[in-house]
């Protein structure tokens, strides 16, 4: 199951239609993202930064306090210039501007983390 967690209806459809041979469960919002990995472990975050309500540096932050969530790979994809060294303390895989982001490469990084994530990182 890959968690999805963005508030822009665009970029989920645009998610659904990339990743559909995947299972998806997708979050407009940070809290609703929390709340159901606390009773579900995903195989894979894809993370915006900017959300309403908690942000995903919140969401991040609540992953790193629970040690089986801590393990689970996270794709950031945000319009928010981050640097990627500081999201390396989050167990962050990948980071991608949606500005310039090929589908191919998330698709690929998807496909990575998760067998990655299977083998025990």
């Amino acid at each position: 199951m890959i968690a999805i967690v963005e508030d822009d209806r665009g970029w989920e459809d645009y998610y659904r239609q990339l990743l559909a041979d995947y299972d998806l469960k997708c979050f407009h919002d940070g809290l609703a993202a929390v709340q159901w990995m606390d009773q579900t472990v995903p195989e894979l975050v894809i993370l915006d930064i900017l959300l309403t309500g908690p942000t995903g540096f919140a969401v991040l932050n609540e992953m790193q306090s629970y040690p089986e969530l801590a393990k689970v790979p996270v794709i950031v994809v945000s319009s928010v210039a981050l640097p990627e060294d500081e999201l390396v303390k989050y167990g962050v895989w990948a980071v991608f501007d949606k500005g310039d982001m090929m589908p191919q490469d998330l698709l690929k990084s998807v496909q990575t983390a998760l067998e990655r994530g299977r083998n025990g990182r």
